[in-house]
């Protein structure tokens, strides 16, 4: 009984041919553009405007947004909890900033950089919330 055996030449100038060809095909098919991060940090914006719809102040009688929203006095009380809970929700790399009727809290917004966004309606006004990677 013979067996054929190939030569080694031949098995090395096969992987070199399949080698070269990966290269140029992955030269030709090029690289993908990375996702956008505004789909992203919009959902953020959203998820964190529902927390803070939904979780009442340390009173309990409203919840965090409709007492940023709802008079001078109750924005003053309230928004320095609610900044750090915010710093909570996010990710440590997300910064954020809350307009109300009666202030903002948070940091300046980069004009720059991608952010995302969400708007919420109160009895009281509007309230913005804005999120980018810091």
């Amino acid at each position: 009984m013979r067996r054929a055996q190939l030569s080694l030449s031949v098995v090395e100038a096969a992987i070199g041919v399949v080698l070269v060809v990966g290269v140029a095909a992955g030269f030709t098919v090029g690289v993908t553009t990375p996702p956008s991060a505004e789909p992203h940090l919009n959902s953020l914006a959203r998820d964190t405007a529902s927390v803070l719809g939904s979780e009442p102040t340390a009173n309990g009688r409203h919840s965090r947004l409709v007492a940023l929203a709802r008079s001078p006095d109750t924005f003053a009380r309230v928004r320095s909890d609610t900044g750090d809970r915010i710093a909570d929700l996010l990710p440590a790399d997300v910064a954020f900033r809350v307009r109300t009727p009666h202030g903002t809290l948070g940091y300046p917004r980069p004009p720059s950089r991608p952010t995302g966004s969400t708007t919420v309606p109160t009895r009281h006004g509007r309230i913005t919330i804005w999120v980018w990677y810091g």
